[in-house]
């Protein structure tokens, strides 16, 4: 692009390049319209996705507050209307409106917290907002990585590991509370008030 000085030296030659602007943003236009940014595509993929889940306008608009919220602490990117993927590795399933239990977008409603067990995959923690697997659920497989549980109350968790190995719970100075039995192990009915730090293993 030539220096700003060219662009101001001469009436005509300002006339031409706004002629020329005007007459490119009217051929280019169509394509522009067609091509939304990355952002843009991603949250008209977040509203379809709400649609099919059956979500109304209000429940789609409080399941992005609630989003926004856990982005607003932690360090992720949102994935999908309902879940995050987290920078250290990791991510946050959050409930659909209505719902008791995390699930994708898509995939059957889960009906029990046996089923819901089922969905902490193998290699993982799941930790779960509400007792027996129930409410939002943060799902971590990266060793020696202090990731933070934001809830209080009484909560719940599960670690799919192999045997040998054991999740970690820390207190607020981060210094080891408790340590879990190896994998396959769970709690239904957790306090998370002390619990400010999870580590899977």
């Amino acid at each position: 692009m030539a220096p700003r000085s060219t662009f101001l030296s001469a009436a005509p030659a300002k006339a031409a390049v706004a002629l020329a602007m005007t007459a490119l943003t009217l051929f280019a236009a169509p394509g522009v319209a067609g091509a939304a940014s990355a952002p843009d595509a991603a949250r008209s993929e977040f509203t379809v996705q709400a649609r099919a889940a059956g979500l109304d306008a209000d429940q789609a608009k409080s399941l992005q507050k609630r989003v926004d919220s856990y982005l607003g602490k932690e360090k992720g990117k949102q994935v999908a209307v309902n879940k995050i993927t987290l920078d250290k590795g990791g991510e946050i399933l959050l409930t659909l409106p209505g719902e008791k239990y995390a699930r994708e977008v898509g995939a059957p409603k889960i009906a029990s917290a046996a089923a819901a067990s089922e969905y902490c995959a193998y290699t993982y923690v799941c930790a779960f907002e509400s007792t027996w697997f129930q409410g939002d659920k943060k799902s971590f497989f990266t060793c020696n990585t202090l990731n933070s549980i934001p809830w209080a109350g009484t909560g719940s968790w599960i670690n799919n590991q192999r045997a040998a190995l054991r999740a970690k719970f820390y207190r607020q100075d981060k210094t080891i509370g408790w340590i879990s039995p190896g994998g396959y192990s769970e709690d239904g009915a957790a306090p998370w008030g002390w619990v400010y730090w999870l580590s899977p293993c």
